[in-house]
């Protein structure tokens, strides 16, 4: 009898022109798309953020072919750098309104994704492009670690 069900389920969502969704949580999440599709993401508290724009650019300029998905449900002034970004650098994006999309801080307000699965870990931009601290560049400067300089320190 389960397979009647099932056949009858099918045969309902084919009349009413529905389809079930793969992964639906997920797909909210990711406003419309999976995770192994995803490149960057960039929630909506760090819309704000302008090394999260910087962030972007650096994805467009890497993989001009993804899209780039925004949350509809979000303050559109926070939205329009990201659309005038892409726009300008000839990115396809689109703008999400449904209501299952949420707009809490720690959604996301704007995912940058492929067409196919590119599984890129992480997907936060803080995490894949973290910010390099002054000091430790500085430290890293091949001028105080050149052999001469050794020399010196050794002496001192």
């Amino acid at each position: 009898m389960s397979n009647n069900d099932n056949v009858q389920n099918r045969f309902d969502q084919s009349v009413s022109g529905t389809t079930p969704k793969i992964n639906p949580d997920e797909q909210r999440k990711y406003l419309g798309t999976f995770r192994e599709r995803v490149s960057l993401g960039i929630q909506i508290k760090d819309l704000s953020d302008n090394y999260a724009i910087e962030c972007l650019l650096k994805e467009f300029n890497d993989n001009s072919d993804y899209q780039l998905i925004l949350n509809g449900n979000v303050d559109h002034s926070l939205l329009s750098p990201f659309i005038k970004n892409a726009s300008q650098n000839n990115i396809k994006f689109t703008i999400k309104n449904d209501s299952f999309y949420k707009n809490e801080n720690d959604d996301y307000g704007a995912i940058y994704a492929a067409k196919s699965a590119i599984n890129v870990n992480p997907i936060n931009y803080k995490e894949k492009y973290p910010k390099q601290d002054i000091n430790t560049k500085n430290k890293e400067n091949p001028k105080n670690n050149s052999f001469f300089n050794k020399i010196l320190k050794f002496f001192k």
